[in-house]
């Protein structure tokens, strides 16, 4: 995975405090961060419990609908049909197990954090909604109660993402992660229980991304580290590969008088005065990047 120079030193400067100390206080900034306070774990196991069973309801209403139209329809049913009716079953049975591995509120829970085998659990549930899903349009079948079924499940997953878990995807969605390597991903939620990882072709990359979703000139504040269990377990998507072609930049820092550049044609022009910042946007446009991704351009001519 190609790199920028200084990669590691700053992902090196950056972890200089106990790991387990950097964790906690990404972890606990999003929520201390608004001003509330953390709900009790079984607050949260009752929120997903009542979705649970309001989707298991769903679940088994859409099945026994589903045999009712085949059977009605007159003849003998097909095998698409028969795939059908089994993946639909299959979907309601999946609902009463999550229900009852909810229920469980020993080894799924502690006082803050989810275990994440429980989120596991919500994985393989919308496997077997996905399958079911898929095989429905494949057939040209699809009920109302489909798309209550997914309505839920988005649901199910955003009660999941406020469960501050290292591993649990939905809490990690649209975060940076990092596993044993000093590779940085983004984790990108495709549906209830679907996603897959970017990884940031380098330095840059990552800071331009940062500075599109408007989340300022520190990504790292958003990095979690990840066991390599997880990251292997998801799909790769497109790697994010992005720069600052067309943008004002200064190097990071809080020193005085940092010259500011305008990114051109892949070099960096220099802004010859202050007149020239206000006529191109002026302060609140300029982006302030790692010394590293600025040495990377060479020197263009002056902006007067």
């Amino acid at each position: 995975m190609l790199k920028s120079e200084g990669w590691n030193r700053i992902l090196a400067q950056k972890f200089s405090v106990p790991i387990g100390l950097f964790i906690f206080l990404i972890l606990s900034s999003s929520f201390f961060n608004k001003g509330t306070s953390l709900p009790t774990a079984s607050d949260r196991r009752a929120a997903i419990l009542n979705l649970a069973v309001e989707l298991e309801k769903v679940a088994t209403v859409l099945a026994e609908d589903t045999f009712q139209y085949f059977k009605n329809r007159g003849g003998l049913i097909a095998e698409k049909e028969q795939a059908i009716l089994f993946k639909a079953e299959a979907f309601a049975a999946s609902c009463r197990l999550f229900i009852r591995l909810t229920e469980e509120r020993t080894g799924y829970f502690s006082a803050q954090y989810l275990r994440t085998n429980l989120f596991q659990a919500f994985v393989y549930l919308s496997r077997s909604f996905y399958e079911l899903e898929r095989e429905m349009r494949g057939s040209g079948v699809m009920p109302y109660a489909l798309a209550d079924c997914r309505r839920l499940l988005d649901r199910m997953d955003r009660e999941f993402s406020s469960w501050p878990a290292e591993d649990n995807l939905a809490y990690l969605h649209q975060k940076y992660v990092k596993g044993a390597d000093q590779t940085v991903y983004m984790i990108e939620r495709r549906g209830p229980g679907l996603y897959v990882r970017h990884a940031f072709k380098n330095l840059e990359s990552l800071y331009r991304y940062n500075y599109n979703l408007k989340r300022g000139k520190d990504p790292w504040k958003y990095l979690a580290v990840v066991s390599e269990e997880v990251l292997s377990s998801l799909p790769e998507g497109e790697m994010i590969e992005l720069n600052f072609e067309g943008c004002l930049v200064m190097e990071l820092g809080s020193g005085p008088n940092r010259p500011v550049y305008l990114i051109e044609k892949g070099k960096k022009r220099p802004l010859a005065s202050p007149q020239v910042l206000q006529r191109l946007g002026g302060w609140s446009r300029v982006m302030e990047i790692p010394a590293e991704v600025l040495r990377s351009y060479p020197e263009g001519e002056p902006i007067n």
